[in-house]
């Protein structure tokens, strides 16, 4: 996805889910990071959807620094998402901060389902479905 920032223009690897709220669905694009334990929404989507966010496990989020005036109050909660291009449903743990949080894809729940593959030079990410291991 390209976006305009005040530097210029960014490409960023993103996918597309599709989210049940309370009235009908919506597509949202998250941008995949790697570098992310799990995936972020802003607990304006958790309402969307009808979580109650008091109910999801409590977490305090910190970024690149560590002073506790730079934390928000997180709460993690297993959503459901589709992945429209491939018709595929998962469950997913997102933490909803109390605050106009980006919209990211984590490692957990996400990284476990496919092999990424972030290809810059061609600004294009390629989503493989993990193959499931029989014994």
């Amino acid at each position: 996805m390209r976006q305009k920032t005040r530097t210029g223009t960014v490409y960023r690897p993103v996918i597309d889910l599709l989210f049940n709220e309370k009235i009908g669905r919506n597509l949202y694009s998250f941008i995949v990071d790697s570098g992310a334990d799990f995936s972020l929404a802003p607990r304006q989507l958790a309402e969307r959807i009808g979580l109650d966010w008091d109910k999801g496990s409590k977490i305090t989020l910190s970024g690149i620094s560590p002073k506790p005036e730079y934390t928000l109050e997180g709460r993690i909660h297993t959503v459901s998402a589709l992945v429209p291009d491939l018709a595929l449903e998962l469950a997913l743990p997102v933490c909803f901060a109390n605050s106009d949080a980006p919209l990211l894809i984590g490692r957990e729940g996400f990284f476990d389902e496919f092999d990424i593959t972030l290809d810059k030079t061609r600004r294009r990410t390629v989503f493989s479905r993990k193959r499931v291991r029989r014994a």
